[in-house]
């Protein structure tokens, strides 16, 4: 095997191979100099065998390297992500940490001694007045106007709390749809439970809506209106983001008629909002009744596993139609779970043609031209299903 830099794989400058060194931890990666390890080691503390336990400023550095909101749980509670509750404030959020780790280059160690200590927001503080003020940019000032999201990281909500903001999203999407200010949430949800099953459906995305949130993964909504077919955060808040512009360009009957008739792509159209209706979202959206492919609900809990680090309901249809019937034991069926994500984490897993392997009997053979290392004879067996159907 080629030896070659972990991080810059040979293309940087000053690269020699003779200067390669091994990495001390894992004993697998080399890297040409001091700066490549230490730059990379960032996300390869994930794959070696660090000195100190890994923690959230770990993760927090992670989602900062990727420019991507955290997804792992403790580091949302820990860093104030849960308590950012509309995603504007989420996004400036994170853009204070990419300042504060990737400009003012604070190393994860020195946040997490902050946190535990109890001095992060002061900390914080300091290290941006440190900078000119013409240079700490924009979320600084935020920070300022919400230092409490930071400052009760960590702490529980007040039930009572939770309990109103959604009694209060509840009440604004009543009132935004055309319904009486008269109404309490309870008797809105009770008037709700009794309407058909799209109009509902239509509802609780318009409480999400207005509350500046789109449906997430464990979510049947992720489904239906067409979330599940984005390959990314950014996918999803920028579709959202067109939803939230689509409610205020229609009536709510209009948006409901062309729900139940898997209209809404015409309906983005007829407003003049363009939307990237490739062939999954379409799927989605204009896709023959309420019948969904399997496919979705196994991308569903994938994804929803990956997201929470908790085990997701995996439907009947997806055990049946990949795979999860053949597992043995728990072991056999995380291995399947890890090929399923690797297939949709990567930027060739097309969900549709995972389908159509389905239901011709050939999921191993498509999937291994998409994942590597499935030549062990156990991914067969674990990938097989009833297809194809013998003809009657």
């Amino acid at each position: 095997m080629v030896k070659t830099c972990h991080f810059c794989h040979g293309h940087d400058d000053d690269y020699q191979e003779a200067n390669l060194k091994r990495c001390a931890g894992c004993r697998k990666v080399y890297y040409c100099s001091t700066a490549c390890q230490k730059y990379d080691w960032v996300c390869h503390i994930f794959d070696c065998k660090p000195r100190r336990p890994i923690n959230t400023a770990d993760y927090l550095a992670l989602a900062v390297r990727q420019n991507l909101l955290p997804e792992h749980p403790q580091t949302c509670e820990d860093y104030g992500f849960n308590r950012a509750f509309q995603p504007e404030d989420k996004s400036k959020l994170l853009g204070l940490y990419i300042g504060l780790m990737k400009v003012i280059e604070i190393p994860p160690k020195t946040i997490h001694n902050w946190r535990v200590s109890g001095v992060l927001v002061d900390e914080i503080k300091a290290a941006f007045y440190k900078i000119p003020e013409g240079g700490r940019g924009g979320y600084f000032p935020w920070f300022l106007q919400n230092e409490h999201i930071v400052a009760l990281a960590g702490q529980p909500l007040p039930d009572e709390t939770l309990h109103d903001q959604g009694d209060a999203a509840v009440v604004r999407a009543w009132r935004f749809t055309g319904g009486s200010e008269k109404e309490s949430a309870a008797e809105i949800r009770a008037v709700m439970a009794r309407k058909p099953e799209e109009e509902q459906k239509c509802h609780w995305l318009y409480v999400l809506l207005l509350s500046r949130w789109h449906p997430s993964p464990d979510l049947e909504l992720w489904i239906d209106f067409g979330f599940a077919s984005c390959t990314s955060q950014e996918e999803e808040m920028e579709l959202g983001a067109r939803y939230q512009r689509l409610i205020t360009m229609c009536t709510f009957k209009e948006f409901c008629d062309a729900f139940r008739d898997r209209r809404l792509l015409d309906l983005f159209r007829s407003k003049g909002l363009e939307v990237n209706d490739h062939n999954q979202l379409r799927d989605l959206l204009q896709g023959e009744g309420s019948w969904r492919k399997s496919v979705w609900h196994l991308k569903q809990a994938i994804v929803q596993e990956d997201s929470t680090k908790q085990e997701a309901h995996i439907t009947r249809s997806v055990v049946a139609d990949y795979g999860f019937m053949n597992c043995r034991n728990e072991s056999e069926k995380r291995q399947l779970k890890r090929v399923y994500k690797a297939f949709f984490d990567s930027p060739k897993g097309d969900p549709l043609a995972l389908h159509e392997a389905a239901i011709k009997g050939n999921i191993h053979g498509y999937i291994s031209t998409v994942v590597q290392g499935l030549k062990d004879p156990k991914f067969q067996r674990l990938m097989k299903n009833l297809y194809p159907l013998p003809d009657l």
